[in-house]
């Protein structure tokens, strides 16, 4: 059983604080608004808002500031999280108050009395002043107190199990695992567990209530001495694919709908008829008609949401049209008389002249996903011929501006020629030799000069051979 949670716009006007003292609520002892909130049927929510909001100062649901900054992290809904605080507020009730700070002045200034000054005088000096009647007094006062503290535990337990119920009036919401508890709260949780094997709850059904460990169950089950709960756990796999994404699914926001179920790694696991399904992959066939080509991803803008109709696959995000990978069977022709042939309607002629963005918009709001289809694909190429046209037309005029450049440097460089002076062409003078190459090469033949048999004759091989022959004349005359 599940409490009622009202809206924002309606719980204020029964809150109790409506009618007490607004600046009680915002002194520095809060003692008296906590009272009024112990007693105020709307509770849980303005501690939700009040968690939401986080006002700087001031008791809401009452906790100070501090305190609710001390809670827990809540469930992700709204009425699992109110009452969940309701739980808290009402197990915070039974903590005892907390001792103001004694101020500093005369008190704090007023001398120790002479007993205790005795008796920390003989403690450090290893004697003891206190008589054994005095020190046997007091450790029967010590024994009496630790006697009743269990029966005062308890009756603060039951008071708080019974604010819980008539406050809340379920058995538990759900807390983060791992959550370190007071005695208190764990007396509380007890209980609750104790009750609801009572009612003969499964295990599943209590850890989804109160949102304590399989372990912890059997641990208080065994403590009380419970006996095993007869009630089997619904099989998962039993449920219908409707019954199930209706359980692991959530509304949201405008037409946004969240994942509450099972996740493996990044896949949404939806167990019924049997079988395992990704929700996503479902959800999109279910919408679309047709099987996911590809990833499918949100498209709204939320990246949790797994709405049929914000969901897209790999066609749908493809720039260039993509023929479908899944087999359909092929429609029947349709037979048409020889008059509707040669003489079309006044609604075909009406659609064929239809222009194209207002055919587009035609088909994104048609009931037929066949056509959003369509529609969606047809928008994805015309953008996609638009660009390449825009392209095209764009490296058409390069390439005449070009060709108009290539032709003006053309008659630049003409004209440049025509107009610069003839160069006079020279003519390099022939080289006057005073020696024949073979003659030179039998004579460094005869003497031993290495000289290249073909080619041009070195110029040392030259000059020797003038020098021999200068003084050979020289000699003879």
């Amino acid at each position: 059983m599940t409490a009622l949670v009202l809206p924002d716009d309606e719980w204020r006007a029964l809150a109790a604080c409506s009618t007490a003292d607004e600046a009680s609520f915002f002194k520095a002892t809060p003692d008296v608004a906590k009272q009024a909130c112990q007693r105020c049927p709307v509770r849980g929510e303005c501690l939700y808002d009040a968690v939401q909001a986080d006002p700087p100062i001031g008791v809401w649901g009452g906790l100070t500031r501090n305190e609710r900054r001390r809670l827990p992290e809540l469930p992700p809904t709204r009425t699992a999280a109110v009452t969940s605080l309701q739980l808290l507020a009402a197990v915070a009730d039974t903590r005892p108050p907390t001792p103001a700070p004694a101020k500093p002045g005369a008190e704090r200034a007023k001398a120790r009395p002479p007993a205790v000054k005795r008796a920390r005088r003989a403690a450090a000096d290893g004697k003891s002043s206190v008589p054994k009647s005095r020190a046997k007094a007091k450790a029967r006062r010590k024994k009496t107190a630790a006697a009743a503290a269990p029966a005062q535990a308890a009756a603060a337990v039951d008071a708080a199990v019974t604010s819980v119920q008539v406050q809340v009036q379920v058995p538990a919401a759900r807390l983060p695992f791992g959550t370190r508890y007071t005695p208190e709260q764990r007396a509380v949780y007890e209980r609750l567990i104790v009750e609801q094997l009572r009612a003969g709850a499964t295990y599943s059904q209590i850890i989804e209530r109160i949102g304590v460990t399989a372990p912890t169950i059997v641990r208080v089950r065994r403590k009380y001495g419970q006996p095993r709960s007869t009630n089997k756990p619904v099989n998962p796999n039993t449920r219908s694919v409707a019954e199930a994404l209706a359980v692991t699914t959530e509304p949201y926001g405008d037409g946004h709908t969240r994942w509450t179920g099972p996740l493996a790694r990044r896949s949404l696991l939806l167990h019924a008829e049997g079988r395992r399904f990704n929700a996503r992959r479902l959800l999109f066939e279910q919408h679309h008609g047709r099987p996911p080509v590809g990833p499918v991803r949100s498209n709204c803008g939320e990246q949790q949401c797994i709405t049929g109709a914000h969901l897209t696959d790999s066609t749908l995000r493809s720039p260039t049209p993509q023929r479908r990978r899944a087999r359909r069977p092929k429609p029947a022709p349709e037979r048409t008389t020889p008059a509707m042939t040669t003489q079309p309607s006044i609604a075909a002629a009406t659609a064929e002249a239809l222009p194209v963005d207002q055919l587009l918009e035609w088909g994104d709001a048609h009931s037929d996903p066949e056509v959003q289809d369509q529609a969606a694909r047809a928008r994805v190429a015309l953008v996609g011929l638009r660009r390449r046209h825009a392209a095209d037309a764009e490296l058409t005029a390069i390439t005449s501006e070009a060709e108009q450049l290539e032709q003006r440097l053309a008659e630049l460089r003409a004209r440049q020629a025509a107009l610069a002076p003839a160069k006079k062409a020279t003519k390099k003078a022939a080289v006057q030799r005073d020696y024949e190459p073979a003659t030179v090469r039998a004579w460094a033949k005869d003497n031993g000069v290495d000289c290249p048999a073909t080619g041009r004759v070195p110029k040392a091989v030259v000059e020797a051979w003038r020098t021999a022959a200068q003084s050979t004349g020289a000699g003879t005359s």
